[in-house]
């Protein structure tokens, strides 16, 4: 979120006897507001760092300053300069795309902080080379909105399955992926992982970026799971082994208080002539509740080592899982501004992630994208702010990061305040913003919804009172997070087994980048290629129908996105086999003419982890035209139809038949959409 000062140019009212000077300079300040209104992009309220400004200049202009001429006297004049830098503290790898967004001619200036930052803001915005004017200012979180102690003695509302697809000891509590509907749940309002890992279970090229607070890469549950730049850990301690600008990046960067260097802009940020390479702070997962950490666990905590928790992309306990790689954006109390928040995009980019998880955004209600943007540009890249510029390039198709999407993915949280919009970024056309839904598939009491929200998933909610908080989302934490859980301290001081209850968007959200990550690992193992829209669009159909649930005349109602997220789905859309919605317990009778043509006759086969899972009595037979089945357990699986043609049946050796056959997903939830047909 950008906190950036207001800008109120109120005057105190002066009597008749007040001197034309002063008059004067009223007037001035009025008309150097003005000019600073049209170039200034980014929010307009919140908190700015002092004493720093970041600004956009035409092609000119930066010739001009490229080649060493002195800005203090006309750019900056008056402006008491500690520093005047390239606004990214390291060079883009993809020259092409950063050119293409103009991020070589953002600059930062720092100056005294006494000197007011708009009143440097006006008068860098004065120069008409100048085409944007940007506050560099503080981001926030979209904090968890409640953090419990765990108990692995506590009951769980809806887990507790009777077989168990890992030995991680507290999946029975995680009703976010596995629901049978106990305790006041509603069986099936997870995210359809229990079927989709018997098909995949992850894969470690994808790398998911966590911008968050740090990833605790000691967790026992998350230690095999953590992205490593093996140059940086096989390299020197405080040296740049990799060449790409940070130091020591083991397992990503903590971009917070990572302030650019005072090096020669002269030569051209994109010409060759590479700014020392920084050292930020280390890692810290200490600080706060650990909400980084809790994020990445519902991603990819190790599945399968008999330890904590299982995730939806971590793997079948043979070191397949996903990678998460720490853009380190909160430290506490401490956040980046948005200069180094953009940094952390073009890392993420330059490092090979795929997917941006973003549990962060602009608090206060935004109802269009221009406000968001605000740029004096026709094609708002000569005037969007610099973080916009720098998700662009993360999106880039350039910069695919897996060789089964053209393009990678950034997928934000809708908002914890109850707003009806998301918040910005996510509510931007081209990402991915989540709501939270309760384990009964009804909205979490403190979601955004309504324009720009894409999708649902589970977020958890408290019911208020007493120690049982199973109904919120378990996942990975740290140990002196804000709420004590269940840890053990190791010999190297640090508890390596720490798990906390949290609730909100924040963690609707990583079950979508979740999801995401699993479809990406099956595209893989089928060798599969999408774009970016392709797949996007296949998240947003691969969905449960969560309004039917929804009381009559609720303001959430098709207000939440398409859907709530379901695993087995997006795998089946990978393969590009149609998903057929069946109500369990019920004999369902489905027209096949979307799948065949319905007056032939055919053969089904269903193997034998179907059948158990769909928990199928008698085999499924199609009649008149309509497959006709009945599950009794919720489940999903595939059946094969198989028929023959062309065969002359008149004569016996004559000419022979061609089979085919075709493979159907068959969805067994305890409600069925309308049309009881395919999705």
């Amino acid at each position: 979120m950008k906190h950036i000062l207001t800008m109120l140019t109120a005057l105190a009212a002066v009597s008749i006897s007040c001197t034309q000077e002063i008059r004067n300079e009223a007037e001035d300040m009025s008309a150097g507001t003005q000019t600073l209104m049209t170039k200034l992009v980014g929010g307009q309220e919140g908190r700015a760092v002092e004493g720093s400004l970041l600004f956009k200049v035409d092609d000119t202009l930066l010739k001009r300053i490229e080649a060493g001429e002195d800005m203090s006297g006309t750019l900056l004049n008056g402006i008491p300069v500690k520093s005047f830098t390239y606004a990214l503290p390291a060079q883009p790898k993809n020259v092409e795309a950063a050119r293409k967004y103009g991020l070589h001619k953002w600059f930062r200036v720092c100056f005294d902080e006494n000197m007011p930052v708009h009143k440097a803001a006006e008068i860098i915005a004065a120069a008409p080379e100048v085409k944007a004017v940007q506050f560099d200012s503080y981001l926030e979180p979209v904090s968890a909105d409640a953090v419990m102690p765990f108990s692995a003695t506590a009951v769980t509302k809806s887990g507790e399955t009777a077989e168990a697809v890992f030995d991680d000891i507290y999946l029975s509590h995680q009703w976010n992926l596995i629901n049978e509907g106990k305790a006041g749940a509603v069986a099936g309002a997870d995210v359809g992982v229990k079927d989709a890992w018997r098909l995949c279970a992850g894969d470690p090229s994808v790398v998911v970026a966590v911008f968050d607070c740090a990833v605790n890469n000691f967790h026992e549950d998350l230690k095999d799971a953590v992205w490593v730049n093996e140059k940086e850990k096989n390299g020197t301690s405080g040296t740049d082994d990799d060449g790409n600008g940070y130091i020591d990046d083991i397992y990503g960067f903590n971009f917070v208080g990572c302030n650019q260097l005072t090096s020669s802009v002269t030569g051209g940020f994109l010409e060759g002539q590479k700014p020392s390479a920084i050292k930020g702070r280390s890692l810290n997962w200490n600080k706060g509740t650990g909400h980084g950490t809790h994020v990445a666990g519902i991603i990819g905590a190790t599945n399968g080592n008999g330890k904590g928790v299982s995730s939806i992309a971590g793997g079948s306990g043979n070191g397949d899982g996903v990678r998460l790689m720490t853009c380190q954006i909160f430290e506490g109390n401490e956040y980046c501004s948005d200069a180094q928040n953009a940094a952390a995009f073009i890392y993420a980019a330059d490092n090979g992630a795929c997917i941006a998880q973003c549990s962060y955004g602009e608090p206060n209600i935004i109802t269009d994208d221009e406000t968001f943007i605000n740029g004096n540009e026709a094609d708002n890249l000569n005037g969007s702010p610099l973080e916009y510029a720098a998700l662009q390039y993360f999106l880039d198709p350039s910069n695919s990061n897996h060789e089964s999407l053209d393009g990678n993915l950034a997928i934000f949280a809708a908002g914890n305040h109850q707003n009806p919009y998301s918040i910005y970024p996510g509510a931007l056309s081209f990402c991915i913003s989540v709501t939270a839904i309760r384990q009964d598939f009804l909205p979490g009491s403190y979601t955004n919804y309504g324009p720009g929200c894409k999708i649902a998933a589970p977020g958890g909610e408290y019911a208020g009172s007493g120690t049982d908080y199973s109904s919120m989302i378990l996942s990975t934490g740290v140990s002196n997070a804000a709420t004590s859980s269940p840890a053990v301290t190791g010999s190297n001081g640090r508890a390596d087994r720490n798990y906390v209850y949290m609730q909100g968007t924040s963690m609707a959200c990583p079950h979508v980048s979740g999801v995401a990550a699993l479809g990406i690992s099956y595209a893989k193992k089928l060798g599969k290629k999408f774009t970016r829209e392709q797949f996007t669009s296949m998240i947003l159909t691969s969905v449960n129908d969560m309004y039917q649930h929804f009381p009559a005349g609720s303001k959430y109602l098709g207000q939440m996105g398409t859907g709530s997220i379901d695993a087995w789905k997006l795998l089946m859309a990978v393969e590009g086999i149609p998903s057929v919605m069946v109500k369990a317990g019920e004999s369902s009778k489905v027209d096949m003419a979307a799948y065949c043509n319905p007056s032939g006759e055919y053969e089904i086969s269903v193997d034998e982890a179907t059948r158990k899972s769909l928990g199928l009595t008698s085999d499924p037979v199609i009649r008149n035209g309509k497959l006709e089945i009945k599950c009794t357990a919720i489940g999903s699986g595939k059946i094969t139809i198989s028929s023959s043609i062309g065969k002359d049946e008149k004569l016996e050796n004559g000419i022979d038949g061609m089979d085919f056959s075709r493979e159907i997903s068959i969805v067994s939830r305890p409600f069925a959409t309308k049309n009881g047909g395919w999705l």
